[in-house]
């Protein structure tokens, strides 16, 4: 949801520009791509105190593009993305959630401050007192990002198209590109090894996502 895709440029002879699509504020700098990458996290802590200072609710993050670098935030950072975006949605002020948690201005402030450092335990509490909750798990190393597009065949069966947001939808075949051109993917994780993790997805597709990138296939017609 907060797993930001960042590109590079070459900036000069000797570094490297880099820009995210879903931050369009985000303009870092690094010596080389792998030093860009060292220095992503601060850069788009960065760029979200600027949203907090402007009173602009945090975007998620798009799928990445072919060649886009995706940047995993700390649980922290994400889970004060959270507390501020349900700030915005109720149009709360940093005063009214310290006058909610009976806490100093300057102890509040800092619970959406992407420049000062938090603890878990402080940014559940208020959550809490919000009346959110939020789940931290660790990631499956075997997970992987999928994408699927839910769509009717010329017989009204169910038709699925499944792929990896790392295959550009341009490279897909034409017939499929045309029957699923203009629905908005859906976002899920799956462990690709694991049946239990994708149930729906039979031991042919899972093959097709890992070889292709993509899979597709339908159900019988709907009654």
């Amino acid at each position: 949801m907060y797993d930001y895709a960042i590109r590079f440029e070459q900036d000069s002879a000797t570094g490297v520009a880099v820009f995210c699509r879903d931050l369009p504020e985000l303009n870092s700098y690094g010596d080389d791509k792998d030093h860009a990458i060292s220095e992503s996290v601060d850069a788009i802590e960065s760029t979200l105190s600027i949203y907090v200072d402007q009173r602009r609710t945090i975007p998620q993050a798009s799928a990445p593009e072919e060649g886009e670098y995706v940047v995993r935030l700390p649980a922290v950072t994400v889970a004060k993305i959270f507390l501020w975006n349900e700030m915005m949605a109720r149009d709360m002020r940093k005063a009214d959630l310290c006058r909610l948690l009976g806490v100093a201005q300057t102890q509040g402030d800092r619970l959406v401050d992407f420049l000062h450092t938090s603890k878990m335990e402080a940014i559940e509490k208020a959550l809490s007192a919000l009346g959110v909750g939020i789940l931290v798990q660790p990631i499956d190393p075997a997970a992987v990002k999928i994408q699927f597009y839910p769509g009717f065949g010329p017989k009204g069966n169910r038709a699925i198209l499944v792929k990896l947001p790392t295959i550009p939808f341009s490279a897909l075949p034409d017939e499929l590109r045309l029957d699923y051109e203009g629905i908005t993917p859906q976002e899920s994780v799956i462990n690709l090894n694991d049946l239990e993790s994708r149930w729906w997805l039979t031991e042919q597709d899972a093959r097709n996502l890992k070889i292709k990138g993509w899979s597709a296939f339908s159900f019988a017609p709907m009654a």
